[in-house]
């Protein structure tokens, strides 16, 4: 229409659409001209963000159109996420834009996240498994100076009203110092070190740009090395004092002073989880310090902060008993059949050998130590040590 115009110009000190807000927001938009009259520009600065957008009519199979963004920087605050997932939850999935986005510093709940790079589209029709109103997760990768995130998934359609989407991710973690990660995330000085990768699929019900805990569910592989658990009081991270041992008590590890007095030192640790609505199941969670294994198995409730596992300690005496432990663990086997081969094997294992069940809040765990020549259980005070 010759009474659309070609150029906008916008100034404000603050812009809301959607539930998302722009401050100090200078705007100049642009539409195309002749083949490109569809197209749309847009040069952006505002306190949240900064580049360029471009919206691209609909080509061959796109139903809506595309949105290339090359921004310098985005941060979504906390609610600016979810408003960014109502809108593409609530709209036809034929009138969302497919997205390709380039952000060099993204910040999410104020949390610095690093390079982003966004490709999704929306499927208006069904193809092969993909049904109509899924979102289609091309291509996710976070790059941090300490870690990079790559992944490819889904968000599915509400199978019917009322009833919220799932979100599935396939990804691996690739970190080169965990410690540096966990603290930019927001934990605090609970790890040091740690380099490895963290391998799997999860999913969720609600919202791509927040994880539902209560209906978790997938599988993870852990493999690290080299890293050190601090004695400290992680956020969601809890459950690293679990591996630490640090909620042991003093007279449980007196054999083991040396070993945990500043947190477990570990050359690897390896294993896998199961999660199911939340609850994370191991069978072969194992750390390996120079001077003992630690050989897990059991479940952690992520949203309730709680475990239930069985901690072994394999002091590494008399030939390789612990390292023997730390290879051949079979979680098809089980923890006590696999202890019962392991004294067989090396009988002076076992004098060295502790058991312990800890149980409770991650906060404040209960420790149980169990006594496994008498069969009878001690428990022991679980404060745990200052």
């Amino acid at each position: 229409s010759p009474y659309v115009p070609t150029s906008v110009a916008l100034r404000t000190q603050q812009l809301r659409a959607s539930g998302y807000t722009l401050h100090r927001l200078h705007a100049m938009l642009a539409r195309g001209r002749g083949a490109d009259a569809g197209l749309w520009r847009a040069d952006l600065e505002a306190t949240e963000l900064a580049g360029r957008a471009e919206y691209r009519p609909p080509s061959a199979g796109e139903a809506a159109g595309r949105i290339v963004a090359r921004l310098a920087r985005l941060s979504l605050p906390k609610g600016g996420d979810e408003a960014v997932s109502e809108l593409l939850d609530q709209a036809p999935a034929s009138t969302v834009p497919a997205l390709d986005v380039v952000v060099e510093d993204f910040e999410l709940r104020g949390k610095k996240l690093g390079r982003l790079e966004v490709e999704a589209e929306n499927r208006a029709a069904e193809s092969g498994a993909v049904v109509a109103g899924d979102w289609e997760l091309k291509r996710l990768k976070l790059v941090t100076p300490d870690a990079t995130l790559a992944a490819t998934g889904r968000w599915l359609a509400a199978p019917r009203p009322g009833v919220a989407r799932r979100a599935v991710l396939d990804f691996k973690l690739d970190v080169g110092n965990g410690g540096a990660l966990l603290s930019r995330l927001g934990e605090g000085e609970v790890l040091r070190g740690a380099r490895g990768s963290i391998t799997g699929q999860i999913d969720w019900l609600g919202s791509p740009l927040d994880i539902d805990y209560p209906s978790l569910g997938g599988k993870m592989r852990a493999d690290f090395d080299r890293g050190q658990f601090l004695q400290a009081e992680p956020g969601i991270f809890k459950l690293l004092g679990v591996l630490s041992l640090q909620s042991l008590p003093r007279r449980l590890l007196f054999d083991f002073r040396d070993v945990f007095s500043e947190g477990f030192a570990f050359d690897a640790l390896t294993g896998d989880l199961t999660l199911t609505q939340g609850v994370a199941h191991t069978s072969n969670l194992r750390l390996r310090g120079v001077q003992a294994v630690v050989l897990m198995e059991g479940s952690a409730d992520v949203e309730r902060e709680t475990q239930d596992l069985r901690v072994v300690v394999v002091p590494e005496i008399n030939a390789g008993a612990a390292s023997l432990a730390y290879a051949a663990i079979n979680p098809a086997v089980g923890l006590g059949s696999f202890l019962a081969q392991l004294f067989l094997r090396r009988p002076l294992a076992e004098a060295g050998t502790r058991e312990f069940r800890v149980t409770g809040p991650w906060a404040a765990p209960q420790v149980e130590r169990v006594e496994r020549r008498s069969g009878a259980r001690a428990v022991d005070d679980a404060t745990p040590p200052s």
